[in-house]
Parts: structure tokens; sequence; C-alpha cells
């Protein structure tokens, strides 16, 4: 379930770089051209960069009505497409990344066979992708995020779909996909976005239905063992879609809550417990779809606004207050739905990617923008 401002956009936390209380959010925002997407209609789900200089991006792109994997390497100049380890690459999507290094990244999505969605993982070696063993489970499932805190450390999330949505946790130790127990298998719950700062310390967040009201989700895992926490709830539906940890006791939550006709942007802090934070918003809809932090002074969030059409929105925490950044939009609806920033050379540099197009995702092409100093 997402808000229908981002109906087509799963999201996937990007990762946080070390935490640095004299950084700030960048302000200024410039597009960046992608190569043609094969086939004619493509976008970017998630985005996780280890430097100004290296990044990658996932999504798809769609020959038809077929998803195929599509993946993309920032070289703090130009895109470069990458082909992916998918099988075959077709009936396939990817919908999250995460890069600890150059020579390591982990991407997740969904794969659809004849007996249902099933979660998709592949590994990248600096080199290539390859196709990984993903857990399997007797319902079908698809995994929205990934977070990486080394090589042989990933917790990718997202959901087994039956009579009613369970959250779904696989955990990677270096060769092999595992599913742990979790307090989301046995209820209604979906899982959106993870990020997880070593072995012992991941925190994850969605949604989960109590009767007719949607409230956020939260699970800690501390290297033993999921446990849930409960965010507050904001109204009749509240969904956290990522989350951005600098420190154990430090981590924001955004996502969105409807409220009469529209929705608005929600935001959350953990330090101990869960707590509302101040949220901005431009236009009687709008939604954050991923959040990235350097330190607890420099965070940005992405999503899409509506003004006539969906429209980009950037979002800086100062750590005192939101701002909400000037965004390039081409003509079209426009959204954005992951934010990666890395501490590089002094200062914060991020990179956010999304789609821009018709209405509906018809011909649409992957959208990136950069901050100053991202190439």
């Amino acid at each position: 379930m997402r808000a229908v401002l981002v109906a087509l956009v799963i999201t996937a936390a990007a990762g946080c770089g070390s935490s640095t209380d004299a950084l700030a959010p960048p302000t200024g925002w410039r597009l960046v051209p992608t190569p043609p997407a094969p086939g004619g209609t493509a976008r970017f789900s998630a985005v996780s960069c280890v430097t100004a200089t290296f990044c990658i991006a996932v999504g798809s792109r769609f020959r038809g009505l077929i998803g195929h994997t599509l993946a993309e390497r920032w070289d703090g100049a130009a895109w470069h497409i990458l082909p992916t380890g998918s099988d075959a690459d077709g009936r396939s999507v990817l919908t999250g990344v995460s890069c600890v290094s150059i020579t390591f990244c982990a991407a997740v999505g969904s794969h659809f066979t004849a007996d249902g969605t099933q979660g998709l993982t592949e590994v990248w070696n600096g080199r290539a992708w390859r196709v990984t063993a993903s857990a399997r489970v007797s319902a079908p499932s698809v995994l929205a995020g990934v977070s990486c805190s080394s090589p042989r450390f990933c917790v990718a999330v997202g959901t087994t779909r039956g009579r009613a949505p369970h959250g779904f946790v696989e955990i990677w130790r270096g060769e092999t996909w595992s599913v742990p127990q979790s307090p989301s298998n046995a209820v209604a719950t979906s899982l959106a976005g993870a990020s997880c700062l070593s072995g012992s310390f991941c925190v994850a967040v969605g949604q989960r239905s109590s009767g007719s009201v949607v409230k956020p989700a939260a699970e800690v895992w501390d290297g033993e063992g999921w446990q849930r926490e409960r965010p507050p709830n904001l109204s009749d539906f509240s969904s956290l879609n990522a989350v951005a940890c600098v420190s154990r006791d430090w981590c924001l939550a955004v996502g969105e809550h409807f409220q009469g006709k529209g929705s608005n942007t929600l935001v959350e802090r953990r330090d101990g417990g869960w707590t509302l934070r101040p949220s901005p918003n431009r236009s009687f809809i709008s939604s954050f779809a991923s959040i990235s932090c350097v330190s607890e002074s420099a965070c940005v969030s992405v999503g899409a606004q509506r003004e006539g059409a969906n429209r980009t929105l950037i979002a800086g925490w100062d750590g005192t207050q939101w701002t909400i950044a000037r965004s390039p939009n081409p003509s079209g609806a426009n959204t954005l739905s992951g934010v990666s920033c890395v501490h590089d050379d002094g200062r914060v540099t991020c990179v956010a990617v999304g789609s821009t197009g018709p209405a509906f995702g018809i011909r649409a092409n992957p959208l990136v923008v950069v901050s100053p100093g991202g190439g």
C-alpha cells in the first residue's frame, strides 16, 4: 500500500555516511542526462553512492508490458548502463540498492514467474552483477529495499503477499540469504526500507494494518533478532517509506500520512524512542519516498508533490529545520524515489533519482538530479 502520489515507486533507504555535525545539506540541484533506455520506458527506483564519483542506480525498463532490470553507474560526469545478472533479464525489476565500496553492492527487487512473484537479489563485485539465490518462502513475495554495512552483512526487506501482507526480511552473510524470525512475519505488515550501521544494528520501517487504520511500523535488529517498536501514528493512514541512521541513538524515518483529501509528508525520529518531528509541505499532496543522512545536521529527503502534475520534492534537514529546495522539473509528471548523500572533500554531495514523463509512467524516462559537487 502506497500513497497514490508515488504509487509506481517502491523505495529504498540510501546508505549513510559518518556523523559530522558541522556538515549541512546541499541547497542547489541540477538535472543530469541519462542514456536512452532500451524499449523507450524506464525509471529509477533507488540509488547508492560510495563517493561523489561512484554511484549505482537501479530500477526497471519495459518492452511493452514486460519489465526488465535496469542498473547504471555514475562516474561523476556521466551515467553508464550496466548489464544485470537477472536470468534472461525478463519479468524482473530492481527496487533497492546499497553499496559499501566500488567492489560491493547489493540490489533487490522482484521476479515474476508462473508461480507468483518472488524476491530477486543480485550482488556487484566491481565488474559485473550476478543473481544470488534469494531465500524462498511459500507465499509470493517482493523485496523493496536493502541496506548493507559490509560485503558480509546486508538486510533486505519487503512483503509476502497472501490474504494479508506480512513483513519479509532476508539477511546476507557473504554467501547466501536467510530469513530470520521477525515480528512482522505474523502481522499485517509491509516493510519498505532499512538502514544498517553494523551486523548488530539495523532499523527497518514500513506500515502495519490494524482494522481500518494503517499505522507506521518499525523493527530493530540487535545482531540476534528483531524487536518490534511502535512509532507514533498521525492519521488513519500513515506509512514510513525509508529510514536513515547515523548512530544507534539517532535515525530519521520519512513517509506520508493522509488527512482529508490530501496527503502530507511524515517525519519521525528515533533517539531512544520514536517521536513525531516537524515536516515540510508545499502542496496539499506531498510524500517523502527516501532519505539519506551523513550527520544529524545534514539529511536530504526526496519524493513528490502535486502542483497540477506531480513535481519533484527535495528537502534538507540542517539539525534545526527542514528547507524545501528548488528542484528541477522537466515537462510532464516527475517524482523522485531515491537519494544518496556522501561526505566527500569536506562537503555533502547528493544524487537523487526517479522518473519523468507522461502521467502513470507511460513512456517514462529515468530522472536524475545532483547537488553541487555531484559532478
